[in-house]
């Protein structure tokens, strides 16, 4: 499991976004209507980073965000590493199909664009030809972003106040990506 924390831990480099005119904006704000104000344009933020690549538009669903939020409101921390919030093993109850999950957690508050661009920047280290991370990075979090075949997310936040990185974003992704195929 890897995940990308915020604050002293790590810096995240984002490359600048290309889109084509009104046909990009479009796509990129598909889908966002249900989203907390907490999170408002987290759905289109991971549009903007599938456009990129040619996938279609996620779409807000309410069932996974009721997912992620009752999860996250939990604030389980049994596995390493200790300090974030774990990955959430049941998350697929109650879905037609199984469910991916990205999380990203901070030592303070957290922004829907934060997250969104810590996970788009593992993209550096995806290569496409080899359909894997390069040696020693992490890209799943990207992959899951971008996953042709996910179509719905549903995200949630809150604060965890025993965590070191208690400022907790996760999206949960229907159907999951990472299947062993390729992203796009």
């Amino acid at each position: 499991m890897a995940l990308r924390l915020l604050g002293a831990v790590i810096m995240v480099v984002v490359a600048p976004t290309c889109l084509n005119g009104d046909l990009g904006h479009r796509r990129a704000h598909a889908g966002s209507a249900g989203e907390t104000a907490a999170l408002a344009g987290i759905t289109a933020a991971h549009n903007v980073v599938r456009a990129r690549v040619g996938v279609e538009p996620l779409v807000w669903d309410h069932r996974l965000a009721a997912t992620a939020q009752a999860w996250v409101d939990r604030c389980v921390d049994r596995s390493a590493p200790k300090g974030v919030i774990d990955h959430n093993p049941d998350r697929g109850e109650g879905h037609p199909w199984e469910v991916g999950e990205n999380i990203f957690a901070g030592t303070a508050p957290v922004s829907a664009q934060k997250a969104v661009d810590a996970w788009a920047a593992e993209a550096a280290a995806y290569d496409y030809d080899r359909n894997r991370c390069a040696y020693g990075r992490t890209c799943g979090h990207y992959t899951q972003v971008v996953w042709s075949e996910s179509r719905k997310v549903g995200c949630a936040t809150h604060h965890c106040p025993r965590f070191t990185f208690g400022h907790v974003i996760v999206c949960d992704y229907g159907p999951a990506g990472n299947d062993g195929g390729r992203p796009y």
